[in-house]
C-alpha cells in the first residue's frame, strides 16, 4: 500500500517541482528505470532486497509502481532542479539530500515490511547504492557512456560482494 503512496507523492512531487523540459532528462530517466528493472529481471531468484505487497493483491505492483512512476519521477525533478554550475560543495550538498531522503523512504518501507533484504543486504549497502546511483544519473546526463560504465564495474562489485552466480539468476 505504501507503494500506491509513495507513487502519488511522486506525481505530486513532479507537478510542484519539475520543470516542464523534460524531454532533455529523458534519456537518464529511462536509464533509471531501465536499472530497475534489469534488477528486478536478473536478480528475480536471488533478491538482494525486495518489494513486498504491503497490502496489494501481488509483489509485481509496488515493483513496477517503482519502475514506471518512483524512478522516472524522482529522475526527472532530481535532475530538472540540479544546481549545475554551482559550486562543489552545493552540488555535494543536494546530491546528499536526495540520499537521506532516499533512505528515510527506504527506512519507512522496511519497518512497515513493504521492503525486506536477504543475503546480507542492509541499509548501509542501500545507502552505498544510493550514493553511487545519484552519481551515475548525475554523470548520465552529461556522459551517458560513462556512466554505462561506471554501472558495469559496480554492477559487477556487487554480484561480486553478494554472491550473485548465473546459477542463482533467473
Amino acid at each position: 500500500m505504501i507503494a500506491i503512496i509513495y507513487s502519488i507523492l511522486w506525481v505530486i512531487a513532479a507537478f510542484k517541482l519539475a520543470d516542464r523540459e523534460w524531454k532533455q532528462y529523458y534519456p537518464t530517466i529511462l536509464f533509471s528505470s531501465l536499472g530497475n528493472a534489469l534488477y528486478e529481471i536478473i536478480c528475480y531468484k536471488y533478491q538482494l532486497w525486495q518489494m513486498e505487497p504491503n497490502g496489494l493483491p501481488a509483489a509485481i505492483i509496488p515493483m513496477m509502481l517503482l519502475i514506471l512512476i518512483g524512478m522516472p519521477l524522482s529522475t526527472w525533478i532530481f535532475l530538472s532542479k540540479y544546481p549545475f554550475g554551482k559550486r562543489f560543495s552545493i552540488q555535494a550538498m543536494y546530491i546528499g539530500f536526495y540520499v537521506v531522503m532516499f533512505l528515510v523512504l527506504e527506512y519507512v518501507s522496511i519497518k512497515i515490511g513493504a521492503i525486506t533484504y536477504h543475503h546480507n543486504w542492509n541499509l548501509f549497502w542501500s545507502g552505498i547504492f544510493v550514493i553511487v546511483m545519484f552519481l551515475v544519473l548525475r554523470i548520465h546526463y552529461s556522459k551517458p557512456l560513462l556512466a554505462l560504465f561506471i554501472s558495469v564495474i559496480f554492477s559487477f562489485f556487487l554480484i561480486f560482494v553478494f554472491d550473485v552466480s548465473l546459477v542463482k539468476m533467473k
